[in-house]
């Protein structure tokens, strides 16, 4: 699928920051000095990995990341951010002529906003889960304002007469060091996905169901959007709406079942 340039260029940015203190550390154990090139070394070993821990949502020091389907099965889940919006109405009606239930991590600004959208998730049968109140990404907050991240979308959802599901996804998938003590204390589960489908840059209905669509894998946790939680670019998500029935039908196609996160979670039958 297309990664956007600026996501590859920080990718490479990050590749070459963790490869220098390496390089650095041979040239010191050449040079002789084989305690500070041990404690480089160690260094360029021990960053790369808490940056993987925080910017890829897939990676987990503590592994207490919903990544994938647990087994084999060909059950695949669709999630979508950042909502609820104008278009969330659209994207609901997708779903119910594809016959498929998501799960809808929704942000608390928005589901004050428009509380009927909320309750109208639910009642068509789809869990609404936490993305945050704001869209703030979390990597540098602080404990304070990571509760009140998460107590404030589990309260606008609340108030909407919705209970939220124990999911939480992070925006932008960024994890800070008190993300993970502040969700176990509210008995929330941090929620990844296998496939981003970038239907945010809007490259038309059919683009959206390929790139969803395409090479399918068991397990999957497919990730679009029926809001807008970033700053401009544009919020319309009429061609994820319009994709959704396509993206169904090409993965049944293919022989898998959608199914719900706690489903997924679980492993398949007569495991």
């Amino acid at each position: 699928m297309s990664v956007p340039w600026r996501k590859r260029l920080l990718v490479l940015a990050g590749a070459a920051l963790a490869l220098a203190p390496l390089a650095l550390a041979a040239a010191l154990a050449a040079a002789g000095r084989p305690i500070p090139a041990a404690l480089l070394a160690a260094a360029g070993i021990a960053l790369p990995l808490l940056a993987l821990h925080a910017f890829w949502p897939p990676f987990d020091l503590a592994r207490r990341t919903l990544r994938r389907g647990r087994g084999a099965g060909r059950r695949v889940a669709l999630t979508f951010d950042d909502g609820p919006s104008d278009d969330t109405a659209a994207v609901l009606d997708g779903l119910d002529r594809a016959g498929v239930r998501a799960t809808f991590f929704v942000l608390g600004r928005e589901a004050e906003r428009r509380p009927e959208l909320v309750r109208e998730m639910a009642r068509r049968g789809h869990a609404i889960a936490l993305h945050g109140h704001t869209h703030r990404r979390l990597l540098l907050a602080g404990p304070g304002t990571v509760a009140a991240e998460l107590d404030r979308c589990a309260a606008a959802i609340r108030a909407a007469g919705v209970e939220p599901a124990p999911w939480f996804r992070a925006p932008h998938g960024w994890k800070g060091p008190f993300l993970g003590r502040a969700l176990r204390a509210r008995g929330l589960t941090l929620v990844a996905w296998t496939r981003g489908v970038w239907d945010t840059e809007r490259p038309g209905a059919p683009a959206i169901a390929e790139r969803a669509s395409r090479d399918p894998r068991p397990g999957e946790i497919l990730l679009l959007h029926d809001g807008c939680g970033t700053p401009g670019i544009d919020p319309r998500r009429d061609q994820t709406a319009a994709a959704v029935p396509e993206i169904v039908r090409r993965w049944r196609e293919e022989g898998y079942a959608f199914v719900g996160l706690a489903a997924l979670a679980a492993p398949p039958e007569g495991r």
